[in-house]
């Protein structure tokens, strides 16, 4: 297993936003929930390929996981011009990925640079993957269409009509082929698929756990942190209407679907400390 001792420095400049004891207070508790879950877990034996959604920056030694659908694209940016990549959709750029290492040097990486990640609650992060990739011709639209259109056929039986079977894809169609992707153990789009296979927290001692909820104030202290806010910084943060949409979309999907998904995900809800009941409210109860 890789492990790193974690930052090791102390800053104590207070920030405009909140104190940095406020902050560290923040970060041992998610470490702390991490480690609560992972103790009840088989730690994995990671390979090279486990760590390609590692963007390594050697000249200023950090690290960061990225999770599609947690501010990524944003985050991408910064790690390009941090290594000055410039010219492409960040999605397209030639990072340095930490699989892309010796084993010799990926265990020199994970033990001395800073890493960080950042996640978003589950259910929220499903819905904006479909609102985003789904609901038009995207790239992840035209691979996976034909996918949930059989899920569905499948489902209603062959004498059954769908709107989703005409290409018109609904939450609930979306939600049904997780179900089914994940019965018959197949592939999971990075897109939807859990922080613990794309950034194995149990197996990696991030230095920070940021989380979208929190981005506005997690953003500007992980890259002071890092020590590179003199050359970078976050954008406004602009939060979407996808949490104020759960309700609406959630709504429409079987209850039963609700709670196989809520079985599905428990690791990712469990690990950082997030509450179904919470974000979903009666939908649930």
């Amino acid at each position: 297993m890789w492990f790193s001792p974690g930052s090791n420095e102390n800053r104590t400049k207070p920030f405009y936003f909140q104190s940095v004891h406020s902050m560290a207070s923040r970060q041992e508790e998610r470490k702390r929930q991490v480690l609560a879950y992972c103790k009840k877990t088989r730690a994995r034996a990671l390979q090279a390929k486990d760590l390609n959604h590692f963007i390594v920056d050697s000249k200023h030694r950090l690290v960061y996981c990225y999770i599609p659908k947690v501010a990524c694209s944003k985050w991408k940016k910064i790690m390009a011009k941090l290594v000055g990549l410039t010219g492409k959709s960040v999605h397209k750029q030639k990072f340095n990925f930490l699989s892309y290492h010796s084993k010799a040097d990926i265990r020199y990486i994970l033990q001395n640079y800073y890493k960080f990640l950042f996640v978003r609650e589950p259910f929220e992060r499903l819905l904006s993957a479909y609102r985003n990739k789904l609901t038009n011709q995207t790239d992840i639209y035209k691979l996976y269409a034909s996918k949930i259109k059989q899920s569905v056929r499948v489902r209603l039986g062959a004498n059954e009509t769908s709107s989703a079977l005409l290409g018109e894809f609904k939450f609930e169609d979306f939600i049904s082929y997780l179900i089914d992707t994940h019965s018959i153990r197949g592939k999971i789009d990075e897109h939807w698929n859990h922080y613990d296979n794309l950034c194995h927290p149990c197996e990696i001692d991030f230095d920070f756990i940021g989380k979208y909820e929190t981005l506005t104030e997690d953003a500007p202290f992980v890259l002071r942190e890092a020590g590179v806010d003199h050359l970078v910084s976050f954008p406004p943060v602009r939060y979407t209407s996808t949490r104020n949409s759960l309700g609406d979309y959630y709504s429409k999907v079987p209850r039963e679907d609700i709670m196989r998904v809520k079985k599905l995900y428990r690791r990712d809800l469990e690990m950082f400390g997030y509450n179904a009941k919470n974000s979903l409210g009666s939908i649930i109860k």
